[in-house]
């Protein structure tokens, strides 16, 4: 019984893979839905949730990119990336980090890492987060935008992911979303729950601007994620997915 956590090289250890089977096994043909190889957790994938990133550091303190990195890469994502990495670095910063890059590389293995190769931090933000007009921003994202590129395709897949979890298994490709029903196997785990209003609306601090995580912000998680799904799977099978997800 294996799993791995999609878009990624990163296998889930033993407890997880068995919290992923069970999971699925009593959902399965109620709540999750299978469409080929595709396992549709329909409750999860229709959570509300906003992604209103830009004022995550002003209600929060920091934001998700902060005081971290993300997941690791593999294939055509980490290819188009490697192309651009150094250039992006050289582009938008002027603080050391180009050199520094140059001289350790722009990847890390450690223990936060669990090994894998990943983005490396400086000054313990993911190397790549920097602020433009007071705003934390991706410089990965910003170059592929002004290079007329699509983000999602050179972006580690697991930054764009979220809030959906997508893990293949035994039983099929699990695509699920971030919920208390799917932390104890999901990249996410219960961090957001405990830390974030994106997913978990009960810590937006009272007195936050009215505009800052409003409620009418809140649409079904796989809205957020439903462009990434669209460029690695086409929107045929978006589509399909979709149907599958209105049926209910």
């Amino acid at each position: 019984m294996r799993s791995r956590y999609y878009g990624t090289p990163e296998e889930l250890g033993f407890a997880e893979s068995l919290a992923v089977y069970e999971y699925i096994v009593p959902r399965l043909g109620k709540t999750i839905l299978r469409h080929g190889s595709y396992l549709i957790d329909i409750n999860a994938l229709l959570t509300p949730v906003n992604l209103d990133c830009f004022h995550c550091h002003l209600v929060h303190g920091h934001n998700c990119c902060e005081k971290g990195q993300p997941y690791s890469m593999h294939g055509d994502n980490l290819a188009l990336f490697e192309k651009h990495a150094f250039t992006i670095l050289e582009t938008y910063t002027n603080d050391g980090r180009a050199q520094e890059a140059r001289e350790k590389g722009v990847f890390e293995k450690t223990i936060h890492t669990n090994y894998y190769s990943s983005i490396r931090t400086f000054e313990e933000n993911c190397l790549y987060l920097i602020e433009e007009n007071g705003k934390r921003i991706c410089a990965i994202h910003k170059y592929a935008l002004d290079k007329g590129m699509n983000p999602s395709q050179i972006k580690p897949f697991s930054c764009s992911l979220f809030p959906l979890e997508i893990i293949e298994c035994d039983l099929g490709l699990l695509i699920t979303a971030a919920i208390r029903e799917t932390e104890s196997f999901s990249r996410w785990g219960d961090y957001y729950r405990k830390n974030y209003a994106c997913v978990n609306p009960k810590r937006r601090p009272a007195g936050s601007p009215k505009n800052y995580f409003a409620p009418e912000g809140y649409v079904p998680a796989w809205t957020w994620a439903r462009s990434l799904l669209a460029t690695y799977w086409g929107e045929r099978t978006v589509q399909e997915i979709e149907a599958l997800l209105h049926s209910e």
